[in-house]
């Protein structure tokens, strides 16, 4: 594995780490919970596409980044229900806007599992 895959790949795992501390305390923020399982699951997909010497434009969408995953292996498309609701708690969810992103704590640690989904898989693929 190259550094620049390494680099993508351990900071999703930060991501997830931080999300799993939140997870520990007795009461946390939801949404900041929510934007590094975001985070975790974009880091990861970027970590596949650079593996795969795949070109991507820079953004937060997930949906767009697991295309580019699928193209290049079609087992990503399995991984479409664990990031769908995630997109939009990435940076841009982070700033006040018309349409407060505000998950419940059970949507938050349903999120949590679904980053572990993704960057197990992806590590997974990036080991073989």
């Amino acid at each position: 594995m190259n550094g620049k895959v390494a680099e993508w790949l351990n900071r999703a795992q930060a991501d997830l780490t931080a999300a799993e501390l939140l997870l520990k305390f007795d009461e946390y923020p939801p949404a900041i919970l929510a934007f590094h399982c975001q985070q975790a699951v974009e880091k990861s997909l970027k970590a596949f596409l650079t593996a795969q010497h795949l070109e991507f434009r820079f953004s937060h969408d997930l949906a767009y980044l697991l295309d580019l995953c699928s193209e290049a292996d079609r087992t990503f498309n399995e991984l479409e229900p664990q990031i769908a609701g995630l997109t939009p708690y990435a940076v841009e969810g982070r700033y006040p806007v018309d349409f407060p992103l505000d998950p419940t704590e059970a949507e938050a640690e349903a999120f949590y599992q679904q980053a572990q989904t993704v960057v197990e898989f992806v590590r997974q693929k990036l080991q073989r």
